[in-house]
């Protein structure tokens, strides 16, 4: 009986460090959920179909059979697939009294829910997400990511999260515009602010359980959130990273004239958009003429690895 008691832990122990070994395998398809998450917005309400539909059409389009989601944060967002707001307590971490949100409320709330959303529906179940968000909703999961590896008693025990695009993120700071907004969004977007700071010590590159790739992409046209603090690197495209530790960074110059909504509609299959290129796998800048606008960017980023 002790012989047999033994073999059975041993087999639990195995079949243990095999699950850990399929969470840490690469799945480079395109079968997996994908989750979007718009940005700020200065009325509090976003339209999930104007914001996604034109990139959804085309991941489509271009093979991707996992389930869209498009993420509601605001308490007036619209033609959205789901609300956050479900998953956790809106009393807890940096929370409110009451079921709404507006643009004062907290982005580390905002994270915290999205956490437990990404956990309630796929994570728990040993089902991995890729997520693309726009602007300040690439901050969103990066906090929601960050509190969870960091094992903070108010976020889930792991998250599955294979693969972050973020477009137009403000990682390093948004523009002059949040220094005239009073909104604790606009704040905490600011450069320099106490959240962006902690988001560059505590959350550099946070990874979900078997890894997440990250992909930052920045324009020069853009007039919201310029492209070194959305790509995540120094002006001068220093080797060093300054804002975030993302493997992919992508600053696409002005002759490809992507403003900051042009991340989300951009889709032309034609290899021919003028970008600056950043691999860590590689190490370095390259700049590039013949690169791939932004929507087909963000389909082969969350599909393919060394993309």
């Amino acid at each position: 009986m002790k012989l047999r008691a033994t073999a059975f832990v041993l087999a639990l122990v195995v079949a243990g460090s095999v699950a850990d070994a399929g969470d840490a395998r690469r799945s480079d398809n395109r079968k997996k959920p994908v989750l979007f998450v718009h940005g700020f917005e200065l009325d509090g309400d976003a339209d999930c179909a104007s914001n996604w539909n034109p990139m959804k059409r085309k991941f489509r389009r271009w093979g991707h059979e996992g389930r869209f989601w498009t993420i509601a944060y605001y308490s007036g967002d619209t033609n959205c697939t789901h609300w956050l707001g479900h998953h956790g307590r809106h009393s807890r971490h940096f929370g409110h009294g009451g079921r709404a949100h507006g643009n004062n409320t907290n982005l580390r709330h905002l994270g915290y829910h999205l956490a437990w959303t990404i956990w309630n529906h796929y994570s728990r179940r040993g089902k991995r997400v890729d997520v693309v968000a726009h602007s300040m909703g690439g901050l969103i999961i990066r906090y929601a990511l960050a509190q969870t590896q960091r094992n903070h008693k108010r976020f889930p025990p792991y998250l599955l999260v294979e693969d972050v695009v973020t477009m137009g993120t403000p990682h390093g700071g948004a523009r002059w515009f949040t220094i005239f907004c009073g909104f604790t969004q606009c704040r905490q977007m600011r450069m320099g602010s106490d959240f962006l700071v902690w988001l560059e010590t505590e959350g550099w590159e946070p990874d979900g359980r078997g890894g997440t790739d990250w992909s930052t992409f920045g324009s020069t046209d853009d007039n919201i959130v310029p492209a070194d603090r959305a790509a995540g690197t120094a002006r001068d495209r220093s080797p060093i990273h300054h804002y975030i530790g993302s493997c992919h960074k992508v600053w696409y110059r002005g002759s490809a004239n992507i403003g900051h909504s042009d991340f989300k509609t951009k889709s032309s299959k034609r290899i021919t958009a003028d970008v600056y290129r950043f691999n860590c796998q590689s190490g370095g800048w390259v700049k590039d003429d013949t690169s791939h606008w932004p929507v087909r960017r963000a389909d082969l980023a969350v599909t393919f690895g060394n993309r």
